[in-house]
Order: C-alpha cells, then sequence, then structure tokens
C-alpha cells in the first residue's frame, strides 16, 4: 500500500514520475523483472525518495490501479444517479475520454503484461452495483435474466475496451461510448434516435 504522504505538487509530481516509468517499462517487460534501480533511474529519482512513497514495485503497480479504481467507481455512482438512457451515455462518453487521457496506463492495466487480478477487481467493482442490472433492463424483467445481461454488457464493454486500446484509439470516444450503450440497453439504438 502507498505511504500516506501529503500530497504537494511536488510529491504529485514525484508520484506522476514514477507512475509513468513503470507504465514505460511494463511495456517492455513483465513486473516481476523490473527492478527498483531501473525504475528510479527511469522516473529520475532516488532509491530513498522511491521507497519514501512505495514499499516495493507492486506497491506503486497498486497504487495506479486504485487510483483507476477510485475514478471509476466514481464515475460508477454517477451512473446509477443518474438513470435515463442520455444521462449515461453521458457518463459512458466521460469513462471513454478519461481512457483516451489516460491511454498509457490503462493500456497496460487492461493487458496480461500488469497485475491480472486488476480486470477482476474492476469486474468484482462494477458487478457489485447491483442497481446496474435494474438500470439497464426494461421494467418487469427477470432478476437473474437481468444479471446475465449486465455480466455480457461488462464483459463485452471491457472486451471492447482492450480492442480500442490495443489499436491506439482508432475510434472516437463518442464512437465507443455508442457502442457500449446501443450493445448494453435493450433497444439501444432505438432510444438514441428518439
Amino acid at each position: 500500500m502507498a505511504k500516506e504522504l501529503t500530497e504537494s505538487r511536488r510529491t504529485q509530481y514525484t508520484r506522476r514520475a514514477m507512475q509513468d516509468a513503470l507504465v514505460e517499462l511494463l511495456a517492455d517487460k513483465p513486473i516481476g523483472r523490473i527492478t527498483v534501480k531501473e525504475l528510479c533511474d527511469r522516473a529520475d529519482v532516488n532509491r530513498s525518495t522511491f521507497y519514501a512513497h512505495y514499499d516495493g514495485i507492486e506497491d506503486l503497480l497498486h497504487d495506479i490501479e486504485n487510483d483507476t479504481i477510485d475514478w471509476v467507481s466514481g464515475a460508477l455512482e454517477q451512473l446509477l444517479e443518474q438513470p435515463d438512457p442520455d444521462s449515461m451515455r453521458h457518463i459512458v462518453e466521460h469513462i471513454c475520454r478519461y481512457i483516451a487521457d489516460n491511454r498509457s496506463h490503462l493500456r497496460i492495466l487492461m493487458s496480461p503484461k500488469a497485475d491480472a487480478g486488476f480486470q477482476q477487481q474492476l469486474l468484482g467493482l462494477i458487478y457489485g452495483h447491483g442497481d446496474i442490472a435494474a438500470q439497464l433492463q426494461p421494467q418487469g424483467t427477470d432478476p437473474a435474466e437481468a444479471e446475465m445481461r449486465v455480466r455480457f454488457a461488462v464483459s463485452g464493454s471491457i472486451g471492447l475496451l482492450q480492442h480500442w486500446l490495443a489499436t491506439d484509439l482508432e475510434a472516437a470516444p463518442e464512437t465507443v461510448a455508442r457502442i457500449i450503450i446501443e450493445m448494453s440497453l435493450p433497444g439501444g439504438s432505438a432510444r438514441r434516435e428518439e
């Protein structure tokens, strides 16, 4: 777990430099082969600075993951507060823009090169919000069917986002968001045209 430090601008900059360095290194090799010395050289910080913030490389990776999970959790809370399809489209677009803005980190986090547990943690976060099933289904839908639809929508969305990241974001965030909404909401394209 990242050590608690006052979040001054300098601290934020240092943490970001180390996070960026780790993401760059993960693009070339698995986490188990990255050394603290190598990371510090890449981030242009000394080892004592690294250890003032983190206990090890995995701790740094978990800090990146936790930042992402915190952001996604906040976006999901917004989604749950805005049940109409148009508001959901805006939230999904917002999430897609976040992914585009943070593509280097998320490309690694969503790949097998990083901690394999991250995607499961992300799915657990989404699945943990049972209200999503109710909001993505027509009135009167069987709860078991609603749960299956949500799991399919979430898994499909993650697969689409992985593909989008792997193709270096060839599509616009709005296009990806539209596809997610159309595929996730029953009658999604019909709702969009009304």
